[in-house]
């Protein structure tokens, strides 16, 4: 009678060593795995970040661009006594509230703190005070949140000059906005240029605006012939 042959098992040291391997090789996916994630969701979060600074920018942009000579622009201090200043414009031809109300539009673009918030908030309030008076009606939209800092300048072509407050009838060549957002441990800084067609010309000329004062450039053209002037940089 043959003697029957033994299959050789693995030691308990062989599986344990193979199991430890596969628990390695695990963990190094699954951290793989949880990075990839963690970058996707910063990219996205990055992502959606700039495209709320270039929403933002574009409706500014065509705030400035649909002025009408009606309007008036302002660079007022902030409420509550905060740094900075807020954007007022009055007349506003992309105003939110119906047009079939008689009365000024006001559109504000204000920076406000609220607690619990790392930073503070851009929002557009309007406001529609009715004519001959009444009760003043207010539409507040966030726009976005975490904004660390909000610098407005206008430029003013009659001196070369940016202004960080601005309360003149006549409306500036153009307004420079500097917006600062908090990341994390980062600040992220962007700006925008934005030409007014109604404020003033090059050269400092006043258009035929129905704000402005007499003697002040009434029934001057828009455009002088001149070259324009080039805005001067303000370092923060």
């Amino acid at each position: 009678m043959k003697p029957s042959r033994l299959t050789r098992a693995f030691t308990l040291i062989e599986v344990t060593l193979g199991l430890a391997i596969l628990i390695l090789i695990f963990g190094v996916i699954f951290q793989l795995v949880q990075l990839s994630m963690i970058g996707a969701d910063e990219a996205s979060r990055f992502t959606r970040r700039n495209r709320e600074v270039d929403g933002f920018f574009a409706f500014l942009r065509q705030l400035c661009l649909d002025l009408p000579y009606r309007s008036q622009v302002l660079l007022e201090p902030r409420a509550g006594g905060s740094r900075g200043y807020d954007l007022v414009l009055s007349n506003a031809s992309s105003a939110i509230l119906p047009d079939r109300y008689d009365g000024t539009r006001v559109l504000r673009l204000e920076l406000r703190r609220s607690e619990g918030e790392t930073g503070s908030s851009l929002r557009l309030v309007e406001m529609f005070e009715p004519q001959g008076g009444g009760t003043v009606r207010t539409n507040i939209f966030p726009l976005m949140q975490e904004v660390a800092d909000l610098r407005w300048w206008a430029l003013d072509t009659r001196d070369g000059k940016e202004k960080s407050e601005w309360t003149d009838l006549v409306k500036p060549a153009c307004l420079r906005v500097e917006l600062v957002r908090r990341e994390g441990g980062r600040r992220e800084t962007r700006q925008g240029l934005f030409w007014i067609p109604a404020g003033l010309g090059p050269g400092g000329t006043v258009p035929l605006d129905p704000l402005a004062p007499q003697g002040t450039g009434a029934g001057a053209p828009a455009v002088a012939a001149t070259s324009p002037v080039t805005p001067p940089v303000t370092k923060p």
